[in-house]
């Protein structure tokens, strides 16, 4: 099992510049969001209630209209297929998508419907009160015999289908599975926001979003920990023969589990939650770009949760602008580097594949000095990529005893991380780097001048299968031992 903090590699984001040359198909429940905003200052002398003062309100899609709006947002372009009513709420919806560029052709109305939509009342940034109206009966043979005769005279040019449902009658087995063979006679990529208990009705879809609840739903399993929610996804990917699930949990981040590959867990970047309307739909949204776009599902899984990140900081459905996305990603860089020694072993054969070379160095960097920062720069100049190996809290303890470190592994890590020399940052319990140096193989195994060759841990490692082995000298007399002594005796004389 791989816990990551990070993607495969640092994230160059000129695969945006792809999007404007993407097409994709969603497919699914399309709804209309309206929110008033209302003050609330007294309760009512009828009932025991508050009274909401109406201070405005406004409408954006929702739902599959809320994906393909996302997908506009990047510069994708965009055809929706889903039912609306024939009412004002339809009529509003169509004239939001047609604003923003989205392709309506197959946008039906059926008067037999009403059009979802969801009234939320907010007050002083909070949802107070959500009203939904809905109809949620399957829908008739009719629009699966329209959306056949579209696919046919649209399959040119379609990158992928996001299939959303939400469970409003349009998603059924009938109506998917022309849909599903259409993309597979077409190679074309399909991903699925799931919902309700029987996901064998995707079977053929490529890649599933579910968040943790459907999951538990739909394999009817007791998920407590990672092990068991593996078993799960792992069921998902048996019944619906899909290449890759990728469960959305919340807090707990994102889990991706690609068939018969270890599971990769990735923590949350949300700063601060205030509105988790809509967090789904950004998700499969920036997933799906990012993965069309050419990135790998460890790294696009990376870019959607970066984008969810930015959507649940903001107040009803929203969606995230370039803009924001890059400047969110350059924020983050630095996290990226940090990888499990399993990574990095796959990513130093691609380096070495392409000719690159591997320079390692470690130590605690406890009390990171300037001594440390000219030495790893002068490190990362021997060579195309700089591996620092960091002792972990209980690492350092045993070497250096209790009371070290003074400075967390998680926050060193990150302070490494954050330097531009410093390509990856890779964590070890042992007491000594020889184990990763046997794993990785770096060309370059570099060390300080204050060590004899014999003395450096490693050398006959490295020099054993033909690597080198290179001492620099020290670019300062501080020291940690020494900078911790003068911090010491400074605030023991005041």
């Amino acid at each position: 099992m791989k816990t990551e903090l990070s993607p495969a590699t640092s994230i160059d984001i000129s695969f945006l510049g792809k999007y404007k040359r993407l097409k994709f198909l969603v497919v699914g429940d399309v709804m209309l969001d309206h929110y008033i905003q209302a003050d609330v200052e007294r309760t009512s002398p009828e009932a025991p209630v508050i009274v909401a003062s109406v201070q405005s309100e406004h409408y954006v899609p929702g739902g599959a209209a809320n994906v393909a709006a996302n997908l506009k947002a990047m510069g994708a372009n965009v055809l929706l297929a889903g039912i609306i009513g024939n009412d004002e709420s339809g009529d509003v919806l169509s004239s939001l998508l047609e604003e923003k560029g989205i392709g309506i052709n197959i946008l039906l109305t059926d008067p037999d419907r009403s059009t979802t939509l969801k009234t939320r009342i907010m007050a002083r940034g909070q949802q107070i009160l959500r009203l939904d109206r809905e109809v949620k009966t399957p829908v008739g043979e009719k629009f699966v015999i329209q959306l056949k005769n579209f696919l046919r005279r649209n399959a040119g040019g379609i990158n992928g289908i996001i299939i959303s449902d939400y469970a409003k009658g349009l998603c059924t087995k009938e109506f998917l599975e022309p849909v599903i063979e259409f993309a597979k006679r077409h190679g074309i990529t399909t991903l699925c926001d799931p919902k309700g208990n029987d996901f064998s009705k995707y079977r053929g879809v490529d890649i599933l979003t579910p968040n943790f609840r459907e999951v538990q739903a739909a394999t009817k399993l007791s998920i407590k920990d990672n092990k068991t929610l593996e078993r799960a996804a792992q069921k998902i990917i048996r019944i619906t023969d899909s290449k890759a699930v990728v469960v959305t949990r919340g807090a707990e981040g994102v889990s991706l589990f690609i068939n018969r590959k270890p599971p990769i867990h990735i923590p949350t970047h949300a700063q601060e939650v205030y509105d988790v309307t809509g967090a789904g739909d950004t998700f499969i949204s920036h997933f799906s770009l990012a993965h069309l776009a050419g990135l790998p599902y460890r790294q696009a899984a990376h870019i959607a949760n970066f984008a969810s990140a930015i959507v649940v900081g903001k107040l009803g459905v929203a969606v995230v602008s370039p803009e924001e996305l890059v400047s969110f990603i350059r924020t983050e860089t630095f996290v990226i580097k940090i990888k499990t020694l399993e990574e990095l072993v796959e990513i130093i054969k691609g380096l070495k594949a392409s000719g690159k070379k591997v320079v390692f160095t470690n130590g605690c960097f406890d009390l990171i000095h300037i001594g440390h920062i000219k030495f790893l720069q002068e490190a990362r100049s021997l060579g195309d990529c700089l591996i620092v190996g960091i002792n972990t809290d209980t690492s350092v303890r045993k070497v250096k005893g209790q009371g070290r470190p003074l400075i967390g592994e998680n926050e060193r890590a990150d302070l490494l991380a954050a330097l531009h020399w410093v390509d990856y940052v890779v964590l070890f319990d042992e007491t000594t780097p020889e184990p990763m140096l046997r794993a990785l193989k770096p060309d370059i195994l570099v060390k300080g001048k204050n060590l004899r060759p014999e003395e450096i841990v490693g050398y006959e490692i490295v020099k054993g299968y033909g690597g080198e082995v290179r001492r620099l000298p020290f670019f300062s007399n501080i020291s940690t031992s020494e900078r911790l002594k003068d911090i010491l005796k400074t605030l023991k004389n005041k």
